[in-house]
């Protein structure tokens, strides 16, 4: 799939075509139409990141690798202050609570808000499900305090600070996370103007309402701008399937399912590649890439992650018995070898199985294990003389009597790797 001339109309996003994951351009499934077709596009685009996993970890890595996490950890703990000390300005002026409930709920929370500041501040950051509690009790906080208080202006500033929640939210967590915050906030919002309307004072009540409406849409815009320039950075500019590091990101969630289907790693590489491009040119090579990626990702498994790991080489994962990862192997295998024009290329493919559940914290480290057998696998393929599948992996002890039978390429060698 190529992108047409509209430079506007460019923008590549993760697609799953018959269920396989990979990148896709907007100009693909477009045209040089009317309007109403990049309409189009555009809401298949907002559908695309609304189904979006979004890999926490792998964000907080990223933001680690940079060593800028520590500084955003500390901004996030100052800031967190703010509504502790708002608080205690609420108690001491004329518009905090007037019972004595209200004052003791509202010096809760200000412990509360203590606490959760110096959380971000003193401990280790946190991980996904300890980032959505503080998120939950973030929001809580914000609403109780300011639902307690009678001033105009708290609950003015209380808006704000969900606001800056929902940036929060935007960048490390998913669409359907920020929508739950977004839908809390209005609540808050008609909570918070209920009494202005009770009071007479509807034009501060509206004023409230319009405020907190038009900046509900920043921290969407914002996660959706997040995922547009994520797409690029993992995806590969020629051929648009995932690069190697957007294979990374979109395996995290396949490998934390967990499941009794054995995973699989194809590593594929095109036999011979440098006569291609040595024969015809470079353009005729890029060409090649092209069109291989184009069958890979139809010819792949649903379910499956397709990516370019670099050079001519290709990766996919699955999650399929052994038999149907073989029968998958020897279908890309065929894929690749159909004459593009006046130019043929085969493939050699290496397929790494392991039955043992993966998910867990490990998940990284096992990936790229099982990648490391493949692509052993794969380099014995190509000793073979191209244009074969290599089985490694951890098998179970009948697997290989049981695929033995199954021959599929030129060449079936059941090698055992540690997976």
């Amino acid at each position: 799939m190529r992108s047409s001339h509209h430079g506007l109309n460019r923008l590549r996003y993760p697609a799953r075509l018959g269920g396989v994951t990979g990148y896709c351009s907007a100009a693909a499934v477009g045209s040089s139409g009317s309007e109403g077709k990049y309409m189009w596009v555009d809401l298949r685009l907002l559908r695309e990141w609304w189904r979006e996993d979004v890999d926490y970890q792998w964000v907080v890595d990223a933001i680690a690798s940079r060593s800028a996490l520590g500084i955003l950890k500390v901004a996030i703990g100052w800031s967190g202050l703010a509504a502790p000390m708002i608080g205690v300005l609420t108690v001491l002026s004329p518009a905090g609570p007037s019972t004595h409930l209200g004052r003791t709920v509202l010096w809760i929370l200000i412990a509360g808000g203590i606490a959760w500041a110096a959380h971000w501040l003193v401990l280790p950051w946190p991980g996904k499900r300890a980032s959505l509690a503080l998120v939950a009790a973030a929001d809580g906080c914000v609403t109780v305090m300011c639902a307690v208080s009678t001033g105009y202006a708290i609950r003015s500033v209380g808006t704000i600070l969900l606001l800056i929640v929902g940036v929060y939210v935007s960048a490390f967590h998913s669409p359907k996370v920020l929508a739950a915050h977004t839908v809390w906030s209005m609540g808050s919002v008609g909570v918070f103007a209920a009494p202005l309307f009770g009071s007479g004072d509807t034009t501060s009540a509206v004023v409230m309402m319009l405020g907190m409406a038009a900046a509900v849409v920043v921290p969407p815009g914002l996660q959706f701008c997040y995922w547009v320039l994520r797409s690029e950075m993992l995806s590969d500019p020629l051929t648009m399937l995932l690069s190697r590091r957007g294979l990374d990101y979109h395996a995290a969630p396949m490998l934390a399912r967990r499941t009794p289907v054995p995973l699989g790693v194809l590593m594929i590489d095109l036999d011979r590649f440098k006569v291609v491009n040595d024969t015809f040119g470079h353009c005729a090579g890029d060409d090649v890439l092209v069109r291989t990626a184009d069958r890979l990702r139809r010819a792949a498994p649903a379910g499956s992650i397709v990516s370019r790991f670099g050079g001519e080489e290709f990766a996919i994962i699955v999650r399929l018995p052994a038999d149907s990862a073989l029968a998958a192997a020897d279908r890309l295998r065929c894929a690749v070898a159909e004459p593009i024009g006046s130019i043929s290329v085969t493939a050699s493919i290496g397929l790494a199985l392991v039955n043992r559940d993966v998910a867990g914290e490990r998940n990284r480290c096992s990936l790229r294990e099982v990648i490391r057998s493949a692509d052993q696998a794969m380099y014995q393929a190509k000793q073979q003389g191209g244009d074969a599948v290599v089985v490694a992996g951890t098998l179970s002890p009948a697997d290989p009597e049981r695929l033995a039978h199954h021959r599929p390429g030129r060449f079936l060698k059941l090698s055992r790797f540690p997976g």
